[in-house]
């Protein structure tokens, strides 16, 4: 046995023919939140044509079920493991890897990422809502978004470092493929929370910001309860990532719970 309680001969090997990859899809659906970021991300690259067996690796337990998965396309990789039972399958699979990745994602805690010494890395917090709960203060009215948002939508992202590079025709595609909610003062649109992504009964809220002139006065969060009311309504479960602790004195006020987190290593330039 390995240190990490890990047989020698257990790693990670790719699937082989349709009823592997269904296989594959079921594992992810079972792992709820966890399989959400894989699962939506492998729909993903099916739609754009990709073959599933070209991309899907697998840990598999004695009896032949899946015990972990790893999403491999164009340097970008994504894994999901059940235990630290696969953690030394998980560090082989990055290191045979490592000369063609381009970006990881791995559970945090679970992993052991030393071979990624030329990458660097954040992490994101993961939280779940089971219920939503109100704030006892008044909140911008909100609606959800319609195509004609999509410049006023432009607008607050411009202030996101990471979104700003996007047009508006390409935010108006967005808006027309993810659901999206925004919050109106003064008749204009100061803040906007989507989906961003779904795979089973699960979706992520996520895109969460507030124009800076209108922070602090409850733009945020009233986008950010009406994306998940919506999604447990239609009976969803709801899910959602951050990188920055200090937003858990938004989130987790309005419903939301700690559930894990995820490390994301990226290839210096």
């Amino acid at each position: 046995m390995t240190d990490e309680g890990v047989s020698p001969e257990v790693s990670f090997q790719p699937v082989s023919g349709p009823a592997h990859v269904e296989r594959a899809r079921q594992f992810l659906l079972a792992q709820g939140w966890a399989g959400l970021a894989a699962g939506a991300h492998l729909l993903r690259l099916v739609d754009q044509g990709v073959d599933p067996e070209d991309v899907i690796w697998w840990v598999l337990g004695r009896a032949g079920e899946p015990l972990a998965l790893a999403l491999l396309n164009q340097g970008v990789s994504g894994l999901v493991l059940t235990s630290s039972q696969e953690a030394g399958a998980a560090r082989a699979f990055l290191e045979d890897n490592r000369t063609r990745l381009q970006q990881v994602h791995v559970p945090a805690g679970q992993v052991d990422c030393s071979s990624l010494d030329a990458f660097d890395s954040y992490r994101r917090d993961l939280a779940v809502a089971p219920a939503v709960r109100p704030l006892a203060t008044p909140l911008p009215p909100t609606r959800e978004g319609v195509k004609e948002d999509a410049e006023q939508i432009h607008r607050v992202y411009q202030h996101v470092s990471w979104m700003r590079r996007d047009s508006p025709e390409e935010w108006r595609e967005r808006i027309a493929q993810q659901r999206s909610w925004v919050a109106e003062i003064e008749g204009q649109v100061v803040a906007v929370a989507r989906w961003t992504m779904s795979f089973g009964n699960w979706v992520e809220v996520g895109g969460v910001a507030t124009h800076p002139d209108f922070r602090r006065r409850g733009a945020g969060a009233a986008v950010t309860l009406a994306a998940t009311s919506s999604a447990l309504t239609e009976g969803r479960q709801v899910a959602l990532r951050y990188g920055d602790p200090a937003l858990a004195e938004l989130y987790h006020p309005l419903g939301f719970e700690h559930v894990g987190g995820e490390l994301v290593f990226y290839r210096r330039s």
